[in-house]
C-alpha cells in the first residue's frame, strides 16, 4: 500500500505534533506500507537528514520537501506568524502533490499534522482515498472554569470560540470535509463541529501516542513506590498556557496537602503563564518546596522526570491529543485528567481518574482533582495496580498500534507485503 502522508510537522526526537508525524511515518513503513512524507523542508529537513545519517537502520520514507514560495524564514522561529505560514503551506502544497501523482500511484493521502479541524487540508479530491485527521480543536473551555483565567486568557478563549464558529461555516473547511473519505476527530465535541451532512464519516479516535518503552537518559528506571521515596510527588508537563490548567494543578495541591502531608508538585514547561503560576503559589500560601518549577525539560530527559514521580496530573481545559499523556502512561504513572478533549477519551479507571467538570467552578474542580488523587493513592496495592494498568493502556497507543488501526479501519483494503529491506533515503523533486 502506497501512502502519501501530509505532515507539516515531522521531526525525530520531538514530542507533540512533530514527533507524531515522524513516529507514524516509521510505523506505517514497519507495517509494510510504502510511505512518502510531504513536510516542510525549512522546518525539518536538516534535523531529519542528520537523524537518518546517524541511524541507518531505521525505516526511511521518501520525502517530498515543500516550502512556502517567498517565505523569508522558518515559521517556527516566528510564533506570531506560524499559523499564517501553515495555512499558506497547505494552500500551496496541492500543486506539487498533483505533479507527484502524475509520476506515481498512491492508495491513500492522509493529512496528519497539524491537527486542527478549522485549518483544512487541500489534498482531497486528487484521486487517492483521502483521510483527514485525527483533528481536534472543537473543544471549548467550560464557561464556569474561565473565571480562574486572566482577562487576556478569557479573551483568548472567546476568540477561539469565535474562530470555531467561523470554521463551521468556512467554505474551505467544508470543501475539505466533503472531499474526505474518512474524518478522524479526537473527541465528541470536535465531532459536533463537523457539519451534519458529513458527520457520518466522522469517527472519534484517540490522538495520543505512547512510546514503546521510555528510557531515561540518566538510567533512572521505572517509578518506585511512594513509600520508598518519601512524600507524594505529582507531575504536570506542558506549555504554560492558561488553558493547559497548571493553575488547577496548583490549586488542587493546596487542597491535597490538607490530607496528604508533604505532597509536592513539579511543573515542567515554559510559557506566558509562568510568572502568574508562581504568584499563585504565593497567594495560596504554599511553601517553596511544595511546587518545583522545572522549566523547559528536553524531550530526551522526560523519561527520567516521569520515573521520579508518582502521578501525572493534567487538568487541561481543551487538549486534543497531548503526547505527555501517552508518555506518562508508558512510564507507569497513573493519570488524572478532566473529562474534556482527548485526555478524557484516552484515560479510564484502569490507569487513573477522569474528573468531571460539570457545574464546577475552579475551586470546586480543584477539590475534585484533590479527591481523585486521594482515591488513586488510597493503598499501595491500588496505586501499583493503576501503574500496571497505565502501561497496559499505553500499549494501545503506540505508533505501531495506531498504524495497524489506520490501515485496518480507514485505508483502502489491500494485501500488505512484508516490510521491505531498508533502502537509502530518497528525496522527490516535483
Amino acid at each position: 500500500m502506497r501512502v502519501l502522508l501530509s505532515a507539516y510537522a515531522c521531526q525525530p526526537g520531538m514530542g507533540s505534533e512533530p514527533g507524531k508525524g515522524w513516529l507514524l511515518a516509521q510505523a506505517l513503513m514497519r507495517q509494510g506500507c510504502e510511505v512518502t512524507v510531504l513536510t516542510c523542508g525549512s522546518h525539518h529537513r536538516a534535523a531529519i537528514e542528520a537523524h537518518l545519517d546517524a541511524c541507518p537502520s531505521e525505516p526511511r520514507p521518501t520525502f517530498l520537501w515543500h516550502d512556502v514560495p517567498g517565505w523569508p524564514g522558518p515559521g517556527y522561529d516566528q510564533p506570531r506568524h506560524i499559523r499564517q505560514h501553515y495555512m499558506l503551506w497547505q494552500m500551496t502544497a496541492r500543486a506539487p502533490v498533483r505533479r507527484l501523482l502524475r509520476q506515481r500511484r498512491f492508495d491513500v493521502i492522509h493529512h496528519l499534522t497539524w491537527t486542527v479541524l478549522r485549518w483544512p487540508s487541500h489534498l482531497g479530491g486528487l484521486g487517492p482515498r483521502f483521510v483527514f485527521g485525527p483533528v481536534g480543536g472543537g473543544e471549548s473551555a467550560p464557561v464556569a472554569l474561565r473565571a480562574g483565567l486572566s482577562p487576556v486568557a478569557r479573551r483568548h478563549e472567546a476568540l477561539r470560540d469565535l474562530l470555531n464558529a467561523i470554521g463551521r461555516v468556512d467554505p474551505l473547511v467544508r470543501l475539505c470535509l466533503r472531499r474526505a473519505d474518512a474524518i478522524l476527530v479526537t473527541d465528541a465535541a470536535t465531532r459536533a463541529h463537523v457539519p451534519a451532512r458529513h458527520r457520518g464519516r466522522a469517527v472519534v479516535v484517540t490522538d495520543i501516542l505512547a512510546p514503546d518503552m521510555p528510557v531515561a537518559e540518566d538510567g533512572i528506571g521505572p517509578p518506585t513506590a511512594a513509600a520508598e521515596r518519601g512524600p507524594l510527588r505529582l507531575l504536570f508537563a506542558g506549555r504554560l498556557e492558561a488553558w493547559k490548567g497548571a493553575h488547577l494543578a496548583i490549586m488542587a495541591l493546596s487542597v491535597l496537602r490538607r490530607s496528604v502531608r508533604g505532597a509536592r508538585l513539579t511543573i515542567a514547561g515554559t510559557g506566558p503563564e509562568a510568572v502568574a503560576l508562581r504568584q499563585l503559589t504565593v497567594r495560596l500560601g504554599l511553601p517553596d518546596e511544595a511546587v518545583t518549577f522545572a522549566g523547559l525539560v528536553p524531550h530526551r530527559q522526560m523519561a527520567g522526570l516521569y520515573a521520579c514521580h508518582d502521578l501525572f496530573v493534567f487538568p487541561s481545559l481543551h487538549d486534543s491529543g497531548p503526547h505527555v499523556i501517552g508518555e506518562a502512561l508508558a512510564a507507569g504513572l497513573p493519570v488524572i485528567c478532566l473529562d474534556l478533549g482527548g485526555p478524557g477519551v484516552a484515560v479510564n479507571a484502569s490507569c487513573g481518574s477522569v474528573v468531571p467538570t460539570c457545574d464546577a467552578d475552579p475551586a470546586q474542580l480543584a477539590a475534585r482533582i484533590a479527591d481523585a488523587v486521594v482515591d488513586v493513592i488510597r493503598s499501595p496495592a491500588h496505586l501499583a495496580a493503576l501503574g500496571r494498568g497505565a502501561r497496559d493502556r499505553a500499549a494501545l497507543f503506540t505508533a505501531d498500534m495506531r498504524a495497524r488501526d489506520l490501515i485496518a479501519r480507514f485505508y483502502e483494503p489491500a494485501a500488505l507485503s512484508a516490510p521491505e529491506v531498508v533502502r537509502p533515503n530518497r528525496t522527490l523533486h516535483v
